[in-house]
């Protein structure tokens, strides 16, 4: 602790030197990033003398409508590694306003390619006289192969450069530049489908690099390893550990039928692994085995085969126990009490919510004892009993105070933290009828919720639907349910195909009215993606 202290220390007399003798805040974050070895979002942070949770604070100072937590701040330091989030345009843009640098200023770590362009650097642009803009001017139909020439360019620039001249062009131009492209392979095809097309299109696009967890040098040899020997080989133990990770991203861009195979075949080399691991590695190689297979059970919980979803977590619980992993031997039972309460089995969910708590307990992380404590609300509603889910919402709301920003958590708390509490605060009050402070919290976990997590935000909409219902606002209601039907056509899991359905039937009574026939429509039109 006191060398950790000291190195506080060090950085804080160094920022406080640079910036008496007229330094900027770039110059600032330049000589953290040199001396401490920081990415560029982290030096900028250490240049204001901030904590993520400070920075948060600052953050929500400025932008109360698009509140972040510490864990956002966490995610974009930790990008471009695998437990990290890439912040959209919009978020790097605020960074820059709140740290007063530049957006490029920001991504300076990232790679540069400019010295491969023999030629030259030539800023790629749009030409304008030839787009179907807003002002009137025509656009050449042949134009847009020329057009997509450009973007193509610009696109294989490398991040940096592409996100500062990104502030500079005009979306609804590239916009136009997309359907042109488009509606010259195809003119006719309809607009809803060219949305879909191209939100499939993206999707793919962002788990483009998931998989590039080795370096070059470790290709080749986990490649052998994986195809020609069962024995154990630290390096793919290594890789296996970076796919988890990897794999949980993909669910949450693509959804669970185009993640279950490549978690299957990945289970198997862990399994492998777990067998022939010496013990040193052991209980590593046991618990990542444990890991994709509790994600196993989560990809089968969400395509609908609830019965292979416990098989899977039954076998997790008991290869984490023989791990000793008694933070993933709680994560599990959590999993399983959320299978349960699901199930319409409130009562085994609770069961399997206390034990979790009681593992917790033996933790030194907060994020498990909060986890534990969500579930068993899920349960006790799903129960009917008030009381006790009020009493385990304070523990839950209590266990999350006691996160610490800059400490490190176990990878698969990636997804829980204060949005989720909201949440199920939210759940809480459509379960009492309260539709008014059911909307004010699930607003709350809106704005904290990472929006990479397709699935988590689809659930939230989905639930602020239900408050629309409870209100009688049948408009806002079939307009918040077509729209996650739109954003989860591709690889949308079979939970989120039954709670539209049961959304669906609740609005009966307002059956022929011109807001439920014209979610009729958009339902039928996207019905081939919900798998």
């Amino acid at each position: 602790m006191g060398g950790a202290r000291s190195q506080k220390q060090q950085r804080e007399q160094l920022v406080c030197s640079l910036r008496s003798s007229g330094s900027s805040w770039v110059e600032v974050a330049e000589a953290l990033r040199q001396d401490y070895r920081l990415n560029a979002r982290a030096a900028f942070r250490y240049a204001h003398s901030w904590s993520q949770r400070r920075a948060a604070d600052e953050w929500n100072k400025r932008w109360p409508d698009e509140l972040k937590t510490f864990k956002n701040f966490s995610y974009w330091e930790s990008w471009p590694g695998s437990t990290g989030h890439a912040p959209s345009f919009d978020n790097l843009s605020k960074l820059a306003e709140l740290y007063e640098c530049a957006v490029s200023d920001l991504l300076a770590d990232l790679p540069n390619f400019r010295h491969l362009d023999t030629a030259g650097s030539t800023k790629p642009t749009v030409d304008k006289e030839r787009l179907a803009l807003s002002d009137g001017r025509t656009l050449d139909r042949g134009a847009g192969a020329s057009a997509q020439d450009d973007w193509s360019k610009l696109l294989v620039q490398g991040a940096a450069p592409l996100v500062q001249q990104l502030q500079e062009v005009s979306f609804t131009e590239l916009t136009q530049v997309i359907v042109v492209w488009m509606q010259r392979l195809n003119p006719f095809v309809s607009r809803r489908e060219l949305i879909c097309r191209l939100s499939a299109a993206f999707a793919a696009a962002a788990t483009g690099s998931l998989f590039e967890v080795l370096d070059p040098d470790e290709q080749n040899h986990v490649t052998h390893a994986i195809q020609n020997s069962s024995d154990f080989d630290e390096p793919t133990l290594r890789y296996c550990e970076g796919m988890v990770n990897n794999l949980r991203r993909q669910d949450n861009v693509l959804g669970p039928q185009l993640t279950l195979h490549s978690t299957m075949g990945h289970r198997q080399v862990a399994q492998q692994l777990a067998k022939a691991a010496s013990a040193p590695f052991q209980q590593r190689a046991i618990s990542v085995y444990a890991e994709l297979t509790q994600l196993l059970g989560w990809l089968c919980f969400n395509t609908g085969d609830y019965q292979s979803a416990q098989r899977y977590y039954d076998d997790a619980r008991s290869a984490a126990h023989e791990a000793q992993n008694v933070e993933l031997v709680t994560y599990i039972l959590c999993a399983m009490s959320q299978l349960a309460t699901w199930q319409g089995k409130p009562r085994v969910g609770i069961d399997h919510a206390v034990a979790a708590a009681t593992w917790a307990a033996q933790t030194h992380s907060p994020l498990a004892r909060a986890y534990a404590a969500e579930v068993a609300v899920k349960a006790y509603a799903a129960d009917n009993q008030p009381d006790k889910f009020r009493e385990k919402l304070d523990e839950e709301y209590a266990a999350l105070q006691a996160v610490h920003p800059d400490e490190p958590h176990s990878p698969w708390w990636y997804f829980y933290d204060e949005s989720c509490y909201w949440r199920t605060v939210g759940e809480c009050g459509l379960k009492l009828q309260q539709p008014e402070a059911a909307m004010s919290a699930l607003d709350k976990s809106l704005a904290l919720v990472d929006p990479v997590h397709v699935h988590n935000n689809a659930f939230r909409q989905l639930f602020r639907a239900e408050a629309r219902i409870q209100q009688a606002e049948i408009a806002e209601a079939t307009s918040l349910i077509g729209n996650v039907a739109q954003h989860t056509a591709v690889g949308r899991s079979r939970r989120i195909v039954e709670r539209i359905n049961s959304l669906r039937g609740s609005l009966g009574p307002w059956e022929r009215t011109n807001p439920v026939c014209e979610l009729d429509e958009r339902l039928a039109a996207y019905r081939t993606g919900g798998g």
